[in-house]
Formats: C-alpha cells, structure tokens, sequence
C-alpha cells in the first residue's frame, strides 16, 4: 500500500444507523450495557505470549506473540489496557496486531471473543471493497459510471439531468450532492433521515435515498451522507445480481474465514450498506489484515492492489480526509508522523491501520458522545510501544 501524503489533523465522528433510537436505549439499559466493567479480561492476560514463527495466514485463526518478537514493548502497550479498561470509555473489544500477530487482546463488560459486534458505519469500508470486487470482475464497468444506469428509477424521461451526472466515485466519496440531514441526532431528531427510515417504517430505503434531490452540482461538494452509501447496496444487486450480504459472503467473508457475521436488510430485503454489518472483533480484523496485504489473502487477490491504493487515497486536494468510504488522517507522535487509513463507526467501532508500520488497532465499544478516546488510545499508547 502507498504512503498516504496527505492528512486530516481532526478526524470527524462518523455518523451512523439510528443515533437516538440507540442511545435511548443505552441509557435505559444503563446498568447492564453502559456500566462498569464485568468479567474483563485481567491485565495480565492483555499481553500477547509465544514466538514469531513466520508469516502466515490467519483465515483459520490468528496467532499471537510476545510485543518484543515484532518490535512493541510490553510495558508502554500495557498502558493501554488501563485505559481501555476505564469504565467511562465504555470499551467493549480491543485487539493490536502487529506483523500478522496479536500483540494485545482484551474484552470489557461482559464482551468475549466470540461476540459479535455491531459495525455503524465501519460497513460503509466493507461495501466500498464490494465495489472494488466487481468492478475488478468486470460486473462494473469503473467508479465513472453514471448511477442512473445501474437504477432504472433514474432513467425517466423526468429524472433531472443532475441527477444523471451522479457517478459510482461521486458516491464512495460522498460528493453527489444528494439532499441528506443525519446531524439532528444530538436533538430531538426528527430532521434525521436515519431515524425517519426506522420512526417512519420506510419501506424501501434505497427508494427513499433515490427520491432526494440533488442540492450541489455533483462533485462540487464533500458532505457526510450515509444516504449516499445506501445506493451502494443497489448497485452491487443490479450489478451482480445477489444481494450485498450474498456477494460478500461469497467473496470477501468465505474466503477470509469470516463466518460468523451477518448485515441488517430494510424491509425491502437490500442490504444496509451503510450500518448494519455484525462480526467479532477477530473477524474485523483479518478486513483490516486484507488492506494491510493490499487485498491479497493466502495468494488470492480477492480486490486489486489498485483498488486498494485507489480506496485509500485522498478523494481530492479540497478533501484530503477521505478516500472511498475510508477516513485518513496521520497521528503525530514525539516528532514522528504515523499515516493512518480508517475504518469508523459511531460509538468508537475503529479498524485503524498503519501499513507502513504493519501494525492494525481494532475497537469495539459503547462511547456516543461526541468525543471518542481512539486519539488518546493510538497516540498515548499504541505507537509510543513502537520499538524504533
């Protein structure tokens, strides 16, 4: 993977699947989902044991080691589970891999490793690769494709020619320009399009994204919009033919040795390609572990080494914080300047990866305020165990 030149210097929260409805919830339930620690994984049991043996592959599991066998100290990566461990960070599932290895592991308030967690938009990245699988397979012609042809909906003789300019990179990059408010869910939320499609019992969420007008010349614009991820879902079924959910399985999930994941649908049956996706934290992992190996898994390109610079690339000089459907951002610790490419979801959901480095940061949890701890947990913790 190239070194990503550019950089975001505050990476903004992702905003993701219904806000209020979920934080409602967690308030309700506040003693069992939101509280103290239960079961946690001890402290001592945090550290990673066993040798470096060699490069392998984890589809059938992943291998640990002592810190020191690939280059971290214990000691400086110990810190972190202290702070993990906070009850007020509300972390649910923490993994480091370093060099294909777990260095780090832990689970927090009754978590375990075989739980399956909820990925907000951290799905986003997961279908932004689908794209990349079939248009590598040829099923997409390339990301300059105009949508309305992959939407026979926009292909009316009333269909504003706007909205016939909207191509697949427009979306990936959230610059179509599509109306969309999902930043009303800190209120009461009823100018929220996530939380109308559940409130309203809408029944086909792709249509409802589809009705939306263009408010800004295609392009013209970044702007958060989980709306415009939602048409990805239709693409890959006009061109594949199976669901979202079907084609990943088939072939993303199965050959990674991810089988224990599952992804909403709306009531129309399209795959929420935006939110929704449910997979242990080991499992998120070897995602992160494929884009680490440039989509390559055991000599299989499941998507294309340019796919994969292309995806984690800056969207353009004028929004150098996103590529496609991935955050970017570099940390800069004791004068040293680590690139990141990251995965995000709301509530703290992070696969952060630093492909110069080798090195992947993998969190699950339950923090919906409007700051998240994954800064201090990377800088304060993570990269100062590097070993230089």
């Amino acid at each position: 993977m190239t070194r990503l030149t550019r950089h975001l210097g505050i990476l903004s929260s992702a905003a993701d699947c219904p806000r209020v409805i979920a934080l409602a919830a967690c308030l309700a339930i506040g003693n069992l989902a939101c509280a103290s620690p239960v079961g946690d994984t001890p402290g001592s049991s945090f550290l990673g044991t066993g040798s470096y043996t060699g490069p392998y592959w984890p589809t059938l599991g992943w291998r640990t080691c002592r810190p020191e066998e690939v280059g971290m100290d214990s000691d400086k990566l110990l810190l972190v589970y202290d702070y993990a461990a906070n009850p007020a960070i509300n972390t649910e599932g923490l993994i480091v891999v370093k060099d294909g290895y777990i260095v780090g592991e832990a689970y927090f308030r009754g978590w375990t490793m075989a739980d399956r967690h909820a990925s907000y938009s951290m799905a986003k990245s997961v279908a932004s690769t689908l794209i990349g699988i079939a248009r590598d397979r040829g099923s997409i012609g390339s990301v300059n494709d105009e949508v309305y042809r992959y939407y026979p909906e926009w292909q009316t003789a009333d269909t504003p020619d706007i909205k016939k300019r909207i191509t697949i990179r427009h979306l990936l990059t959230m610059t179509a320009g599509l109306e969309w408010q999902e930043e009303d869910y800190y209120g009461s939320g009823s100018q929220d399009d996530i939380f109308r499609l559940y409130r309203d019992g809408v029944p086909d969420f792709i249509q409802y994204v589809l009705d939306k007008p263009v408010t800004a010349e295609p392009g013209s614009r970044w702007y958060y919009s989980s709306g415009e991820s939602l048409l990805l879902s239709g693409i890959i079924e006009s061109a594949t033919g199976v669901t979202a959910l079907r084609f990943a399985r088939e072939q993303l999930f199965d050959p990674l040795g991810i089988s224990s994941v599952d992804w909403e649908s709306d009531p129309a049956g399209h795959t929420i390609t935006a939110w929704g996706l449910m997979a242990t934290v080991r499992d998120y992992a070897k995602f992160g572990y494929l884009l680490l190996n440039d989509g390559n898994w055991d000599g299989d390109q499941i998507v294309s080494a340019d796919w994969v610079r292309e995806a984690t690339s800056p969207a353009s000089d004028d929004w150098d914080h996103y590529g496609y459907q991935w955050w970017l951002k570099t940390f800069n610790v004791n004068g040293k300047s680590y690139d990141a490419v990251i995965r995000s979801g709301w509530g703290c959901q992070k696969i952060i990866l630093f492909p110069e480095h080798e090195l992947m940061v993998v969190m699950t949890g339950g923090y919906y305020l409007d700051h998240e701890p994954f800064n201090e947990i990377v800088t304060e913790f993570i990269l100062p165990a590097l070993e230089d």
